[in-house]
């Protein structure tokens, strides 16, 4: 597999889906995902390039496909200083809701290229840090 950015589109986003509920009745996550004539460049490239070097390296049959899956759902609450611009602010704090904190992927405003997994625990310790200074001044 050959990771690259997914570009930032308008439509993407993470709505309920009214027409279908859970066990308990209520509405279930849908994943809305459109992908930038960029990222179809992006995967058509990596998959020759791709195919390029495992027939450099010997390989007498090479398969290649388009992944279209959805791995990491991040940007639907990304931060911002404006809150017009976004959900949250650096510390993930949410614009609106003064003492609801959003501590994962969707406070980023694109995919990267990399799996986003350590940068979510890094941002969540800066997080903590943040809460226990805000709880210890008694801010929050």
């Amino acid at each position: 597999a050959i990771l690259g950015e997914d570009l930032p589109t308008f439509d993407n986003r993470i709505a309920l889906d009214e027409s279908v509920n859970d066990h308990f009745g209520n509405p279930v996550p849908k994943v809305y995902k459109t992908y930038h004539a960029n990222d179809n460049a992006l995967m058509k490239h990596s998959m020759a390039r791709g195919a390029e070097m495992l027939r450099g390296l010997g390989a007498d049959k090479v398969y290649t496909r388009q992944s279209n899956i959805v791995i990491h759902n991040l940007g639907s609450c990304r931060q911002s200083v404006d809150p017009a611009d976004g959900v949250c602010n650096g510390y993930g704090r949410t614009h609106e809701v003064a003492n609801l904190y959003i501590s994962d992927g969707s406070q980023f405003t694109s995919s990267g290229a990399a799996p986003p997994t350590l940068t979510i625990v890094a941002l969540a310790l800066r997080q903590a840090d943040h809460i226990v200074s805000q709880l210890k001044a008694r801010t929050i």
